[in-house]
């Protein structure tokens, strides 16, 4: 049973158990001129606002009255935390970033370290799980007052860097609370026993898929131009690029056609110069065993005849005078599909089954559609939150296919299709390097996504070229995630790379079958495909803070080298008897061994004795 303390001044409210304190939450900047407390409900009556705490059921509604009212609130943050989806800078648990306090959306490489799918939900290693039913501000043990704010930006000055993006906690210096301020808030609060428990009612909360994206994503790897071409790109590229894949004896599945491959953003018809006959082209590779889809985004040129056709049909977002908003993107300026008009969607769709019945494409990449390039003033046929515009974008994309991957999610947890990782910077670190495609992994399963994309392995090479070394490592990673992604050619970095990246794609087709029957178990249960080892550990401080180790169902425990150089490694054992999948040695946990080997062409990791990797 769940008891709360009130203190007036200043403000708190306190939920305990046994006499043990779970969470406090506290308003600081105004008195209370008038309070009301009984077992199940609290009423504070403030000058500018009222707020109001009751329970229903299980659970506790903290909402704040009238609508116009900003009001702020802080949370203590006991235990380690989890959630909130995908940040830049994917540190885990939550504890070792400083988060400036900033609206909660979607973005693109956001100032604060946002990015593209996000979930406004946050629980603890102590059970304690809060949701934001509201548009809101969060901030997460912010620094201090003096630390940098950067702009959002597609220029790199003044950007901050990525390891800047949220702050590491590196002197302790965050004020070790959440602070969540906005309008109308709308909290939920509840208690369980420990992080897994909390992680259940956040499904149960935000529902998960029930069905999965098709077998052969999780089978065998994506290979898509991006990181290899960027847009230097044509048919004779495209067609080469798939005979040296084969040529080298690597699996494949999907071909990806990036940009560039159309002469306008919008437009969707191939670039005549580019592709001069792109259904001969992807019959070729159909032939020769591919799948292929084109990259697509929800803006579109001035230039276009698409935005020609929107404009006049009010199919674009538009300012408050009726013209067309012009939205800057990475490649430029554009207009923006008004995703909350059916008949904008159904032009959009029916364009793109239009091109697949003309050219055989088998589906698409969906990029953007985070609430940054949504700006605040704009118009659309329904009103919306800009979050709202991620949630319908991507709702609208896994209703029309599912041979298919996004980067961006809100409030998008029941879509049945892979959600892809903020493009991944060619470097080892956790801010947005090799480690953090773990962490993130964790982040967005801890979010409620199970069916996530890796970004391609090596990272996008922007600004640094990868090494042999990091190729390898990165595709031992990937082994053992739901899927594998290329574009970066693993036998242009030499023999052993070629080798020991072609081995470790073709084992991760022998655990195909595994990671497929835990999508499934996803649908039914809302659990997790990669998991955290506290998963199999919920109390001890080892698993809990463990940022580089993950478990495959529940059954392989896999130990990545995630750092340069590095050819032995301490790994985090939990509870059972678990068995080196290489060496068959066996090992009963709880327990970490220190110095274990790991050789460059050695993945560590380990299976349940007698159970064979099942489940």
């Amino acid at each position: 049973m769940i008891q709360l303390e009130t203190t007036h001044s200043p403000f708190s409210i306190s939920f305990k158990q046994n006499n043990i304190l779970l969470m406090t939450v506290r308003h600081s900047a105004s008195p209370v001129q008038d309070l009301r407390t009984d077992e199940s409900s609290v009423t504070a009556e403030f000058s500018r606002f009222t707020l109001n705490m009751q329970l229903v059921a299980d659970q506790w509604t903290l909402t704040t009255s009238p609508a116009e009212s900003i009001v702020e609130l802080t949370i203590e943050m006991p235990g380690h935390w989890y959630g909130h989806g995908e940040l830049i800078n994917q540190q885990w648990p939550l504890n070792k970033i400083m988060l400036q306090s900033a609206s909660m959306q979607t973005f693109d490489n956001g100032p604060t370290g946002l990015s593209g799918v996000m979930t406004p939900a946050w629980f603890s290693s102590n059970g304690a799980l809060i949701i934001a039913d509201s548009p809101i501000e969060v901030g997460i043990n912010q620094p201090p007052a003096d630390y940098p704010h950067f702009k959002w930006s597609f220029a790199t000055d003044g950007r901050g860097a990525f390891s800047d993006r949220p702050f590491l906690n590196k002197n302790k210096v965050g004020d070790g609370l959440f602070t969540f301020k906005g309008n109308a808030l709308d909290l939920k609060f509840s208690f369980s026993e420990n992080a897994i428990k909390a992680y259940e009612k956040l499904v149960g909360h935000f529902g998960h898929p029930i069905e999965t994206p098709p077998d052969s994503l999780f089978e065998k790897p994506t290979w898509t131009t991006w990181a290899r071409y960027k847009t230097a790109i044509d048919q004779d590229v495209v067609l080469q690029y798939a005979d040296d894949i084969i040529k080298n004896e690597y699996p494949f599945n999907i071909l990806e056609i990036d940009d560039r491959w159309q002469v306008y953003y919008g437009d969707l018809g191939f670039d005549p110069k580019r592709f001069p006959n792109p259904k001969q082209m992807i019959d070729e590779l159909h032939a020769k065993g591919f799948k292929v889809t084109a990259w697509v985004i929800p803006f579109l040129d001035p230039e276009s005849q698409a935005f020609t056709d929107g404009v006049k049909n009010g199919w674009l977002v538009k300012h408050l005078d009726g013209s067309p908003y012009l939205v800057d993107w990475w490649q430029g300026r554009g207009g923006l599909l008004d995703v909350t008009n059916s008949s904008a969607l159904g032009w959009f769709f029916e364009r793109l089954a239009k091109l697949q019945v003309e050219t055989g494409l088998d589906g698409f990449k969906f990029d953007a559609g985070e609430a940054c390039f949504f700006p605040p003033d704009a118009v659309t046929q329904t009103k919306i939150h800009p979050n709202e515009y991620t949630h319908l974008y991507v709702n609208a994309v896994s209703k029309h296919y599912r041979l298919t991957e996004v980067r961006s999610g809100w409030k998008n947890q029941h879509a049945p299709i892979f959600f892809r990782q903020w493009d991944k910077t060619t470097s080892w670190g956790l801010d947005n390097g090799l480690h953090s495609v773990l962490t993130g992994i964790l982040a967005l399963g801890m979010a409620g996504y199970p069916f996530v994309l890796p970004d391609m392995v090596g990272g996008n090479e922007y600004d640094e070229k990868a090494s042999a070394e990091l190729m390898i490592r990165w595709t031992q990673l990937n082994t053992l995630l739901p899927s594998i992604q290329f574009s970066l050619a693993p036998w242009e970095y030499g023999e052993e790379s070629a080798e020991l990246c072609r081995r470790y794609a073709n084992l991760h087709r022998e655990y195909a079958p595994l990671i497929i029957a835990l999508a499934k178990e996803s649908t039914q249960t809302g659990t997790p495909i990669i998991r955290p080892v506290f998963w199999l550990d919920a109390n001890n401080e080892e698993t809990l803070t463990c940022d580089d180790e993950f478990l495959l169902g529940n059954n392989i425990l896999v130990a990545p080298v995630l750092y340069p150089e590095m050819r032995q490694r301490d790994i985090v054992i939990p509870p059972g008897d678990w068995q080196d999948h290489w060496t068959k040695r066996v090992f009963r946990g709880p327990m970490k061994i220190t110095g274990y080997p790991t050789p460059l062409e050695t993945l560590a990791f380990f299976e349940r004795a007698n159970n064979h990797g099942q489940g």
